[in-house]
């Protein structure tokens, strides 16, 4: 009897101390999570399938006016848990603000599943052309104003976020159009900067090219304009803006979405002079054109907008006028459109 008591009693002992064990090892685990950071515990509860936890303790994280690595690693739990839980809907939401503040940001965290990264991916396609656009209507912008400096990183940034978009397979007919004008503003940007460092010389031959153009062709060069055409994104000096209220009509620029740019039917470039054409590729002298295609895709309107060269300039008005187009579409109405086109030697 005395060996069988003894036997219960060691088994009870035993079962005391594990319980025990255990106690400890939970009190110094939660002692570790105390004493980790925020981020770290909702990491490791994440990790543990406690996502409301999870949510819970990053909802107690003050984001805003942390380092940026913070508060991105932060959503990205957030979007985590929200996805998760099967509340996508909020997790796609939280996905577009972390797109919409870095467009080609990657999922650098350990717990980023190939159901996460599809979503975000899914995410990423969706809003990207509208991010082309704004960061391209703010380049224009920019540059209207002369502030190459500032235009720049925005169109290299466009010109980055357009060639996801092509990874990304999205469909957008305005999307080809817009990487001819990024590279073709990124060029004139360029351009403006080895004008300004180019020899006297050569400015002086390019004046002499197109006085003997201009006797030539019986063109008189034009005096150059007081200011730059507006650009087409302008709501100020837009060059449609004076056809909107006069026909309450709307004129449609690349910059627009869910508008279908018009297709090229005949775009004649008249030729440039062989000397005159050697000197401009040397000075890297690039131009702009405006062109104003109505519903019936007839150019109604051209301005330059830069200058590639002023005789020249005038042989591409004349010839625009005969240029024709299949008219932009919204909606699969056809539409007036403002056209920009890169003039080069």
């Amino acid at each position: 009897m005395n060996v069988a008591r003894d036997k219960v009693m060691n088994r009870k002992s035993q079962v005391l101390q594990t319980l025990i064990v255990t106690a400890v090892v939970a009190i110094a685990s939660a002692v570790l999570r105390s004493a980790q950071d925020p981020l770290s515990a909702a990491k490791d509860l994440y990790a543990s399938a406690a996502y409301e936890d999870a949510l819970s303790t990053l909802s107690r994280i003050n984001a805003d006016g942390a380092a940026p690595d913070l508060s991105r690693q932060v959503d990205e739990y957030r979007a985590f848990c929200l996805y998760a839980l099967g509340r996508t809907h909020e997790a796609e939401t939280v996905a577009e603000t972390l797109i919409r503040r870095q467009p080609l940001a990657r999922l650098d965290a350990a717990d980023a599943s190939p159901r996460l990264e599809s979503m975000f991916s899914d995410v990423r396609r969706r809003l990207l052309p509208s991010l082309i656009r704004d960061e391209f209507r703010a380049a224009r912008l920019s540059i209207d104003d002369k502030a190459y400096n500032a235009a720049e990183p925005r169109l290299t940034d466009a010109r980055q976020m357009i060639q996801e978009a092509q990874r990304l397979g999205v469909k957008d007919d305005g999307l080809p159009d817009l990487s001819v004008l990024v590279d073709g503003f990124l060029g004139l940007i360029q351009s403006a900067a080895d004008q300004r460092t180019a020899q006297p010389a050569a400015a002086a031959l390019v004046a002499t090219a197109a006085a003997g153009l201009a006797e030539r062709s019986n063109v008189a060069s034009p005096a150059a304009p007081s200011r730059p055409v507006a650009a087409a994104t302008s709501p100020e000096s837009h060059p449609s803006a004076a056809a909107r209220a006069a026909d309450a009509g709307l004129t449609y620029t690349i910059d627009d979405d869910g508008v279908t740019p018009p297709l090229t039917i005949q775009q004649r470039m008249p030729a440039m002079p062989m000397q005159l054409q050697t000197i401009a590729r040397a000075v890297h002298a690039r131009g702009l054109l405006d062109i104003v295609i109505d519903e019936n895709g007839r150019v109604t309107d051209a301005r330059i907008r830069q200058s590639l060269n002023a005789a020249f300039d005038s042989l591409v008005l004349r010839s625009a006028r005969a240029w024709k187009y299949q008219p932009a579409t919204k909606d699969g109405v056809p539409v007036r459109f403002v056209k920009t086109i890169l003039l080069v030697p």
